[in-house]
């Protein structure tokens, strides 16, 4: 069968290189000029001319086994895989610095994960991780095979470990420095939700980052969706970049190609099935002529971001507060940060005591490079704020603030590149947010908007809006998922 793939994002590649593996041809096309989506890389220019490599999206690399196993998959084996990729490791994989804290009269900075002494609480997220990975994150179980006596048994297992319980419970009930509890729960801003709020089932996401470890590529986030997409080609698929789709084609009920733009004019492309990767206002607006249904009930956006790279002063970077790839910069009200950011249609307020992530490449790399800084903040259901006025506003005040903390000419940097939300919403994000739908409980794993599309036979959904859900991780399983799912359905 001839697949196409709406989307060159790393669900978008996993699902064409396991669908070649698969025996099936593919046709990935995508409207941006690079592969790579939410994980890819970006060139900005500066001022003076000079070329900047940033990452405007994902900027860790988890489980790298899953993109060596969608480029195996494809034919490239571990060794050339490896070779390509050139990842670095990331240790400490962050620094997080925090102001006074009960316990901790004076600022500190705390290294995860070799100044974490947790033992007891590791236990527990690795038996976690152990218990809900391969059938809910990495496998197919959906809510209705629940009557499947071993998907019955595993969920069994991740209740009795309580995972049901909050996130920050299960956390505080076994760690007592109240820096390494931030430490084991900011993960679940990726959630969507609070830590006391989220499910502890999203200890799966601190182990990822804790005890299996992160890598960063030499050359950028962007060279894994680079390595997989020459991959697609070197094994018979098509990249098509540059290509926007403008539609589908077909009867209702059934897929039979697309219509898509590019700089030669338009083009329509013949298919026997599609996955479609993109967020939901895309994807639905799609599928919708086809008699593609979208779920009835409302969806619970996650959080956005403002995301700002620098070309920081690299003298002065030697004198910030740490040296690290990512440093966790905590204000001190941290619960009520998650309480203005969280909050539901019209309630979102902007962090009163900001808490940021900063993101220095060049430790890592040993290359000098931009800085970036990432800001949470509301979504646009949540606050509809006017990005396009306040954005400027917002980023000085902030650097201010980390200047403040003692980044020394933070707010003296150029900056090359910013994004809100309202940039993100343009680039047909739901609610203006990269993190797609929030992990609550009635969203999250098989809960979650399934990859099958209602009314249509031959088209499958990939990516964060669908299981299991956002980040690197789950964006690659999705794809291996999608291209299962397509091979049984489209034949």
């Amino acid at each position: 069968m001839h697949i196409g793939i709406i989307g060159a994002g790393l669900s978008g590649l996993s699902a064409a290189l396991h669908l070649i593996g698969a025996g099936h041809r593919v046709t990935v096309v995508d409207r941006d000029g690079r592969p790579g989506g939410r994980a890819g890389s970006a060139t900005v220019r500066g001022a003076d001319g000079r070329e900047h490599p940033v990452d405007p999206g994902a900027s860790v690399l988890t489980m790298p086994e899953l993109a060596f196993d969608a480029l195996a998959a494809g034919g490239l084996h571990r060794a050339a895989a490896a070779a390509a990729l050139d990842l670095l490791p990331v240790r400490p994989a962050y620094a997080g610095r925090f102001p006074a804290l009960p316990g901790h009269p004076e600022p500190s900075v705390l290294h995860v994960p070799d100044d974490l002494d947790t033992p007891e609480h590791a236990t527990w997220q690795r038996a976690m991780f152990d218990a809900a990975y391969p059938r809910f994150i990495a496998g197919d179980a959906a809510w209705g095979s629940y009557a499947n006596p071993r998907d019955l048994a595993a969920l069994g297992r991740i209740v009795r470990l309580g995972a049901l319980s909050s996130m920050q419970r299960q956390v505080d009930r076994r760690v007592d420095d109240v820096r390494a509890r931030r430490m084991l729960t900011f993960q679940a801003l990726y959630a969507g939700v609070s830590p006391s709020a989220a499910r502890a089932v999203y200890a799966v996401i601190s182990h990822m980052d804790v005890g299996l470890g992160v890598w960063y590529p030499r050359a950028g986030m962007g060279r894994v969706a680079e390595v997989m997409a020459e991959q697609v080609r070197r094994a018979g698929g098509e990249v098509l970049l540059g290509h926007d789709v403008i539609g589908l084609d077909g009867r209702r009920g059934r897929v039979t190609g697309l219509r898509c733009r590019s700089a030669a004019g338009a083009e329509r492309l013949a298919f026997d099935g599609v996955v479609v990767t993109a967020d939901s206002p895309v994807a639905d607006r799609l599928l919708a002529p086809l008699g593609g249904r979208p779920p009835r009930r409302r969806v619970r956006h996650s959080p956005s971001a403002v995301v700002v790279h620098l070309d920081a002063d690299p003298d002065l970077q030697q004198q910030w507060p740490t040296r690290a790839h990512h440093t966790l910069d905590f204000g001190a009200a941290w619960e009520r940060t998650f309480a203005e950011i969280t909050a539901t249609r019209g309630r979102g307020r902007l962090m009163s005591d900001p808490s940021f992530l900063v993101t220095r490449p060049s430790v890592s790399t040993g290359e000098a490079g931009p800085v970036s800084v990432l800001a949470p903040c509301p979504n646009l259901e949540s606050a509809a704020l006017d990005w396009d006025s306040i954005g400027a506003d917002y980023v000085r005040d902030f650097l201010g603030v980390l200047a403040a903390r003692g980044y020394r000419g933070i707010d003296a940097g150029e900056v090359l590149r910013v994004d809100t939300p309202a940039d993100w919403s343009r680039q047909g994000m739901s609610a203006g947010t990269p993190f797609a739908a929030a992990h609550t409980l009635g969203q999250t794993g098989p809960l979650r908007r399934p990859q099958a599309v209602p009314g249509i036979a031959n088209a499958v959904l990939a990516g964060s809006m669908t299981h299991p859900g956002v980040g690197v991780p789950p964006a690659l399983i999705s794809g291996r998922l999608a291209a299962e799912r397509i091979g049984r359905d489209a034949g």
